[in-house]
C-alpha cells in the first residue's frame, strides 16, 4: 500500500452548516469549490468543500447523536463513521490498499471507490485512489 498524497481533511459543521460556512467564506474569505462527490451521493450529504494548493477541508454537516443522515442509511458501514471528522488519503492503487488492509488484519468498510477505517485512537481515516496515477489491475 503506497500513500501518495492527502487528499482532504473533514470538519464537522453539527446542523451549524449556514453559519460554518459565514465563517469560511465570508469571514475568513476561503475559496470553496464544487464538490467532487459521486451523484448519487451529492445530495445526501450536506456541506461545502474549501480549496488550498496543498489539499482540501471539507465540512459535513452531520450529528452523529441524531439518527443516521441519508448517507448512513445508504452504505454499509460498520468500523467507523464516514460522515464524522475524518482525514483522506491518496493511494497508489485501491484494490492493493485493500489487500494490505486486510492482510493487516484492519477492520475496514470499502464503499465504491472509498474505504473508510479507524487508526487505533478511533479516528476514521478514508483512502481512495488517486486520480494522478494510472489504475492498476491488484495483480499487477
Amino acid at each position: 500500500m503506497k500513500i501518495t498524497r492527502i487528499n482532504h481533511s473533514a470538519i464537522n459543521s453539527h446542523s451549524r452548516l449556514r453559519e460554518m460556512t459565514h465563517f469560511y467564506s465570508d469571514v475568513l474569505g476561503i475559496t470553496t469549490v464544487k464538490r467532487d462527490l459521486p451523484e448519487q451521493y451529492d445530495a445526501l450529504i450536506p456541506g461545502f468543500w474549501m480549496q488550498f494548493p496543498n489539499g482540501q477541508i471539507h465540512v459535513i454537516e452531520h450529528n452523529p447523536s441524531a439518527k443516521a443522515s441519508g448517507m448512513l442509511d445508504q452504505i454499509n458501514h460498520t468500523n467507523c463513521d464516514p460522515m464524522g471528522p475524518h482525514t483522506a488519503f491518496y493511494v497508489e492503487n485501491i484494490d492493493r490498499a485493500e489487500q494490505h488492509l486486510a492482510a493487516q488484519g484492519v477492520a475496514y468498510d470499502r464503499v465504491a471507490g472509498f474505504i473508510f477505517t479507524c487508526d487505533p485512537a478511533g479516528n476514521t481515516v478514508e483512502f481512495q485512489q488517486d486520480p494522478d496515477m494510472p489504475r492498476l489491475t491488484a495483480l499487477q
